[in-house]
């Protein structure tokens, strides 16, 4: 049987998530240094490529049962550029992450993302949490992922200015909350079946890095504290001070378990201040009442840039930025890196 979320408590995490945002936010000192100091970062500007987006497009059900409306986003000019997947958060959409998609996209990257079977409302991820259980929302978003990475050519067919474009030989999975989970899984992470009581792997090896935007801590019966014992894969785990949701993760430090119990080597948190699970509102819940938190945004795309361009571009001066203190340096402390 798969364990599925009573109505009840579905609805009554809802009512705690509605209250989230007004539970004491520890204190956080702004960014205290000039934009033009943070230029000197490497890749703390957009990027000089154009960027497309093709919006909507639909890949039919074929043998998978289940149609998967998809973004496109590439460069105007050239290819063939490195290939990433993005995964949304729960209840979100693929919609809803232009501001941190679109920057790696001016920088080099291609990147689909899809709308997952939680996606669009809360509405219709209650009704699918109960339909399918949460193991079932999860093993669906492994589904949607594993049929884009073997359906590039009728992605391409889809829309043929694509063609060429994506380089699926340095594979990315990227994702937020939620999504970031989902991204994790690709690269080692695991989930907690209730039936078999094991963990299940979906580890791919076709996966050289993993972008995981405030990853959850342990949450329901499917994610557990062992879940990331086996996350071997290069990995950036990112979050803030006020990643707070008193339901799930009460203490932001949870979403950081993702770095602190996987696989040593080759993993990366980025931890900046007062961010909080959406950036205020640039990020997952764009209509959300709160101030857009643009500094930490930048700290976001300038972390995870440097990430991909040193492991899916093996450039040495982004690798640098990762494994020195050159981020919290020169943000004087407002944002940090850590690796281990």
């Amino acid at each position: 049987m798969i364990t599925r979320l009573t109505l009840p408590a579905l609805m009554l995490s809802v009512l705690l998530a509605a209250c989230s945002d007004d539970i004491p936010l520890p204190p956080a000192p702004p960014l205290a240094v000039a934009a033009t100091v943070i230029d000197q970062l490497p890749g703390a500007d957009t990027g000089a490529h154009r960027v497309i987006s093709a919006r909507g497009l639909v890949l039919p059900a074929g043998d998978s049962g289940r149609e998967l409306s998809l973004n496109l986003y590439y460069p105007a000019d050239g290819g063939a550029y490195p290939l990433l997947l993005f995964s949304h958060g729960n209840w979100s959409d693929k919609d809803s992450y232009d501001r941190v998609i679109e920057y790696w996209v001016s920088h080099g990257y291609t990147v689909i993302a899809a709308d997952h079977l939680d996606c669009c409302s809360a509405i219709k991820g209650i009704f699918n949490s109960i339909r399918y259980g949460q193991l079932g929302l999860i093993t669906g978003r492994i589904d949607d992922l594993r049929r884009l990475m073997v359906s590039l050519p009728a992605i391409e067919q889809l829309h043929p200015a694509f063609a060429g474009k994506a380089d699926p030989s340095r594979l990315g999975l990227t994702g937020h909350s939620f999504g970031a989970f989902s991204a994790e899984q690709f690269g080692g992470a695991t989930v907690f079946n209730t039936d078999s009581q094991q963990h299940d792997s979906y580890q791919d090896d076709r996966v050289r890095a993993v972008v995981a935007l405030s990853p959850p801590g342990p949450m329901f019966d499917t994610i557990t504290a062992d879940s990331w014992l086996r996350l071997a894969a290069p990995t950036l785990v990112t979050t803030g001070t006020w990643d707070i949701q008193p339901s799930f993760w009460p203490d932001w430090r949870m979403h950081l378990m993702s770095f602190e119990t996987a696989v040593p080597g080759d993993k990366y948190a980025l931890v900046t201040q007062g961010a909080d699970h959406y950036l205020g509102n640039l990020i997952c819940r764009t209509a959300r009442e709160a101030e857009p938190q643009k500094d930490a945004l930048r700290m976001v795309q300038v972390a995870t840039t440097a990430f991909l361009d040193a492991y899916l571009k093996d450039d040495a001066a982004a690798m640098t930025l990762l494994t020195g203190d050159q981020l919290g340096e020169i943000t004087g402390g407002f944002a940090r890196l850590s690796r281990r």
